[in-house]
């Protein structure tokens, strides 16, 4: 057993606080028989007034409304000797001439004391009825938190915050299980430190029992007892203060964590109903924690699903496009390789063509996989400059000449055209990947038309194919990994998710839409604020907002 010095200078608070207590009831209560005595006094020398005691038990009602049992008790016994002394001949002594004054005497002590008795229970079961409805709504509204909240860490401060300022608790915590052990996920005020904390802890967990915290009134020892809450008890045998409480959070008879409640602020002790309600907040506690952790166990099967899924849609759209270029590779290299072509130059040259056509193929390939997987790992870097979209179109279309296939392409981008802060290498993967989409799902006579102008200090791309369309339900999902048109098989469905990453990067924005029945228009806005006099871009610009 330890010495706690909060504790007892906490009890020591509390006894100050009773002792204040007690002295001010005694003061208003002789306040009050004063003051009656006084008026009935003052009414005696206007003329007799029959059963104007019953002064006495308003004043002893009010005190008893006001500030409980002990002041009406106490006006009671002293409107008894007040009026007995003042007012009953003899006077001023306590003693009466007529024995009939003695039935109105003890009339006056009883109906005092009995009215005030009255009152008193009144009050307390009004008290109760307030404090049970305030307990039932914070339960209301702990379970209603835990259903609608998606961080758990905010529904139990806010159900510490409740239950402390409901009960009139000094302090509160609570300790939840993870994989580590009980770790401390909320507190409200400030929990004394103690040596001692973890074997509580650990006791309440082998024990499934709550523990009550105990400092006696007579000595500085504390007291570690059992408390069997279920049955409603929360006093200590030998008396004194309640430090501290921990009631375990059962989930299927495991204990998955510990709520630790201090005693009050005020000079009252834990009532059996209070802790009684205490596990009920625990087992409600207990409820909120096992929905989280359903809620985990479901995103990380989810998780796990996506992931499947992923790897199956990976593997099923990469095999095929690594497929194609090596069979051609291969074929057109064993070619190569016989006698009978060595000395046919235009065979030669086409073979060698198809190699470097696939291989570029291949190379696109690969680089859409490392891009896509440093954009989901957070880790493709934008290196902001000041840039002309239109040196990046011309460096594009020039890398592409083979890849366009003789298509036409129209440039409408205004000479005027102001410089905007991108990152020129990763603008160019976005059109080269809209381009190389645009080529292959448009017929081969169809133009593709490269657009740019700055609307609303946003610099605007368009890329639009003739003789494209695609499916309105298919509009919202095309940016998807691994998504592919139906009507179109082919591709791996990485290259527009790998744009929409770094156009959003660049906190832009990006999107489809059929132009009626002529083609296909893929947009994507930039922020393109106006360029200052002198200095490099030197972090990106504030979010833009797609016009």
């Amino acid at each position: 057993m330890n010495n706690l010095p909060w504790s007892l200078g906490r009890r020591a608070s509390i006894q100050r606080a009773q002792i204040r207590s007690a002295v001010v009831d005694s003061l208003l209560a002789l306040a009050v028989v004063a003051a009656v005595s006084l008026l009935i006094a003052a009414v005696n020398e206007l003329g007799h007034v029959s059963n104007i005691s019953n002064l006495y038990i308003i004043g002893a009602a009010l005190l008893a409304a006001r500030r409980g049992l002990y002041p009406a008790l106490l006006t009671s016994i002293l409107a008894f000797l007040a009026y007995d002394w003042f007012f009953i001949p003899p006077l001023h002594i306590f003693t009466v001439d007529d024995p009939s004054e003695y039935v109105a005497l003890v009339t006056l002590l009883v109906t005092s004391a009995l009215i005030g008795h009255l009152l008193v229970r009144v009050q307390h079961r009004a008290t109760e009825a307030q404090r049970q409805q305030l307990q039932t709504e914070l339960l209301y509204e702990v379970s209603r938190a835990a259903l609608s909240s998606s961080e758990v860490s905010q529904v139990y401060t806010l159900a510490l915050q409740r239950v402390s300022a409901t009960l009139g608790l000094a302090w509160s915590r609570l300790l939840i299980r993870n994989t580590s052990g009980l770790v401390a996920v909320a507190d409200f005020g400030t929990p004394p430190d103690r040596t001692d904390g973890q074997y509580l802890v650990q006791r309440v967990i082998d024990e499934a029992q709550s523990l009550g915290i105990w400092c006696p009134n007579d000595n500085n020892v504390r007291i570690v007892s059992d408390l069997d809450i279920v049955a409603g008890h929360a006093r200590s045998p030998e008396g004194g203060a309640l430090a501290a409480l921990y009631v375990p959070l059962l989930i299927e008879s495991q204990v998955e964590g510990v709520l630790v409640v201090g005693g009050k602020t005020s000079a009252e002790l834990i009532t059996a109903e209070e802790a009684h309600f205490l596990q009920a907040f625990a087992n409600q506690l207990a409820s909120a924690v096992q929905r989280d952790r359903l809620a985990n166990q479901r995103a990380r099967a989810r998780a796990l699903e996506e992931s499947d899924r992923l790897k199956t849609a990976l593997i099923s759209s990469v095999s095929h496009e690594l497929k194609t270029p090596l069979t051609t590779i291969k074929a057109s290299a064993t070619t190569l390789l016989e006698s009978s072509t060595a000395e046919d130059t235009t065979v030669r040259h086409e073979l060698v063509e198809s190699i470097n056509r696939e291989t570029d193929r291949l190379t696109r390939l690969v680089s859409n996989l490392l891009d896509m997987s440093r954009l989901e790992a957070d880790a493709l870097p934008v290196r902001y400059e000041w840039v002309s979209i239109a040196d990046v179109v011309d460096d594009v279309l020039d890398r592409m000449e083979s890849a366009l296939q003789g298509r036409r392409v129209r440039i409408q981008i205004p000479d005027s055209l102001p410089e905007t802060p991108l990152d020129f290498v990763l603008i160019g993967q976005v059109l080269t990947n809209l381009l190389d989409n645009a080529v292959r799902y448009s017929p081969e006579t169809a133009a593709i038309t490269v657009s740019a102008e700055i609307v609303r200090d946003q610099l605007r791309v368009t890329v639009f194919n003739e003789g494209s369309y695609i499916p309105p339900a298919d509009l919202e999902r095309l940016f998807d990994k691994f998504y592919r048109l139906s009507t179109t098989p082919g591709g791996t469905g990485l290259g527009l998710a790998i744009v929409r990453g770094i156009v959003e990067a660049h906190h832009g924005h990006i999107w489809a839409e059929n132009v009626g029945r002529r083609g296909v228009a893929f947009t994507f806005t930039l922020p393109s604020p106006g360029r200052p006099d002198q200095g490099p871009v030197l972090a990106p610009p504030p979010a833009g907002v797609r016009s």
